[in-house]
């Protein structure tokens, strides 16, 4: 039984590419197994033993960075939970978490929320690893009248999808947050607001470019900087040479976005190799990760972006005693000696406010879950979690941001803690150091 379970669970991370002659023969073997056996086996995965848990992660694809760990963390929640059984619904169950790949794709992620709902008969819906996977995820779920926890989506761009929000709840941080830790970064870097500097910005015209675009022009403005904008541009699109050509015109100081990893590849190169020279970079979504500096090499020297999460942090799981140093301890061991990146925190966050979920619910009906999400004051890995703000709509709970650089140590980039201005109580790690690839 254990064997056939674990096929049925690699083709369900397959998505929706699986043969449906192979999974007819597993599952006819698994009728004949539980026919033989006459009983459930121990921890094992019937439906009135088991909460399910629908989770659509960008394993592949261009923002497949994001969705690096899922599964590693999906196994340490699932695995505490059969040793620490939740009592629901007067009985003891333990944790399916069902995940399916997105692809990076939107369409994907709706199509597989769906699946998740209908197919699957999940209790809870976790939406997770940017707005491009989160915001069509939450609808579903809306549309749907599903429990769904949301998480590493900047709260604008998501309370700005819906007109309401009746089942889900974000935790994550607002663009006026990002602004003002990116606006320390620039003054780190010799310039501060009423400096009169030219900030060129970089946003795509999806719905998290657009909500980060209006944020930035507006605040911009107000802190007497010169804003430098060539347009969003069409996401995937390989030439920029227009904004290349605009950044070199105006000579401009800064360069300030959010754009996902290939996008900013091909905008940098083209932006360098027209011969703009900025004193800083600052990025998010596409320079968060290891894997994704990796990728861009000497580009991302020198890079500022956001910090949400890292080892050294203060913070505790309430779930499962493990401190941020531990949690990035055992994954390093299982992992290759890699750094827990920031995402995966999120995500053993997200699945650390389920379980905490039902265990306050103590049931699976949805309005008695959704309303125990709405009342949850927990701390998690990534800090403390209380929904207690609303955003058009959409409540939500405030999570930590600091600002990081990548820096050489020892030859390899190191995401450094040099800016803790919002929340002064998290440790620097590392101080500003000038340059980036623009300058060398």
């Amino acid at each position: 039984m254990q064997k056939i379970k674990d096929i049925t669970c690699r083709l369900k991370h397959a998505g929706r590419h699986f043969l449906p002659a192979f999974l007819a023969a597993v599952v006819t073997a698994a009728a004949v197994a539980s026919l033989l056996s006459g009983c459930s086996q121990k921890g094992g995965s019937d439906a009135a033993e088991t909460i399910k848990i629908g989770y659509v992660n960008p394993t592949t694809g261009a923002l497949a960075g994001n969705g690096e760990g899922c599964e590693w963390v999906v196994n340490q929640i699932t695995d505490y939970v059969k040793e620490h059984p939740i009592t629901v619904d007067g009985k003891q169950k333990t944790l399916e978490v069902i995940v399916y790949d997105s692809a990076s794709d939107q369409n994907t992620c709706s199509e597989m929320a769906q699946k998740l709902i209908e197919e699957d008969q999940i209790d809870l819906m976790i939406a997770i690893q940017t707005p491009n996977t989160v915001i069509p995820v939450a609808q579903v779920a809306e549309r749907y009248e599903v429990p769904c926890i949301a998480t590493q989506s900047p709260v604008d761009p998501l309370a700005n999808s819906l007109d309401e929000f009746n089942w889900t709840c974000d935790a994550f941080y607002t663009l006026d947050e990002v602004y003002e830790s990116q606006r320390a970064l620039w003054t780190q870097a010799g310039h501060p607001p009423k400096s009169g500097a030219k900030v060129g910005l970089l946003f795509a015209n999806d719905a998290d470019g657009t909500a980060w675009h209006d944020i930035f022009v507006r605040r911009l403005a107000e802190d007497g900087y010169e804003v430098v904008d060539p347009g969003q541009y069409p996401s995937k699109t390989t030439d920029f040479s227009n904004v290349a050509a605009k950044f070199k015109s105006a000579q401009i100081d800064v360069i300030a976005g959010t754009n996902i990893p290939p996008d900013f590849m091909n905008a940098y190169n083209m932006i360098i190799g027209a011969g703009v020279r900025v004193d800083c970079v600052t990025m998010g979504k596409c320079c968060l990760l290891q894997s994704d500096v990796d990728a861009l090499g000497d580009l991302a020297d020198g890079i500022m972006t956001q910090v949400w999460w890292d080892p050294t942090y203060p913070f505790k799981s309430g779930l499962t005693g493990l401190s941020s140093s531990e949690l990035n301890e055992k994954y390093m061991e299982d992992n290759g000696g890699r750094t827990m990146p920031q995402p995966a925190a999120y995500a053993y966050a997200a699945l650390e406010l389920a379980v905490q979920t039902f265990t306050s619910a103590g049931t699976t009906e949805k309005e008695a879950v959704r309303d125990a999400i709405r009342g949850l004051d927990v701390t998690t890995i990534v800090g403390d979690i209380k929904y207690d703000h609303q955003m058009k709509g959409l409540t939500y709970a405030s999570t930590v941001l600091c600002g990081g650089q990548w820096q050489r140590e020892d030859g390899q980039l190191v995401l450094k803690v040099i800016d803790n201005t919002l929340y002064p109580e998290i440790g620097l790690t590392g101080e500003y150091v000038p340059g980036n690839a623009t300058q060398r």
